[in-house]
């Protein structure tokens, strides 16, 4: 998880840069899903799943230099962090 902030007037921007960045995510071995989730105005939130923790670990350096792009249209910096499936509701 990681927690973002922007400018709401940019929010359709990284909406947009978030699909140029589509194909690299989606390419990560062991990657299930990943969303990117308005809080509020001028936050957010990306949610990303991953196989397992080796997975995760993996994507590390393609995950870094996304958020380093998306670090552009930012107003902080991104505030990244990590954990383990406790319960999973739904599908």
């Amino acid at each position: 998880m990681t927690r973002i902030h922007f400018e709401e007037p940019g929010f359709a921007d990284l909406t947009a840069w978030a699909e140029t960045v589509r194909p690299r995510i989606e390419a990560i071995n062991g990657f299930l899903f990943a969303d990117l989730v308005r809080t509020g105005p001028g936050e957010g939130k990306v949610v990303a799943a991953y196989g397992n923790e080796r997975d995760h670990e993996t994507a590390a350096d393609t995950v870094a230099e996304v958020l380093g792009e998306m670090a552009e249209m930012l107003t902080g910096h991104p505030h990244t962090h990590a954990g383990t499936v406790a319960a999973s509701l739904g599908r």
